[in-house]
């Protein structure tokens, strides 16, 4: 796919595009925002679903992330086997 870089816009008028750079450019306060879970975002399913609530019970213990304790769990288990 490529992209032309251009500096008109169909439909709108220079001003209005000139208007609209000038709001981009000052920015926008998005605290306000209402915080929406990103629906496409789940948690990817690498360890059977027996272990998750330990591995989270685990991670909270430890002050770690869950992928941080899979992570030391496996490399644990690779340096033995």
């Amino acid at each position: 796919m490529s992209y032309e870089i251009t500096d008109h816009v169909p439909g709108l008028t220079e001003a209005q595009v000139a208007g609209l750079v000038k709001e981009a450019e000052v920015g926008y306060d998005l605290s306000a925002c209402p915080v929406v879970a990103n629906p496409h975002f789940q948690r990817v399913q690498l360890v059977p679903e027996d272990l998750l609530e330990a591995i989270d019970e685990r991670a909270a213990k430890d002050g770690q992330s869950p992928d941080a304790v899979v992570r030391e769990a496996l490399s644990n288990y690779l340096d033995t086997a």
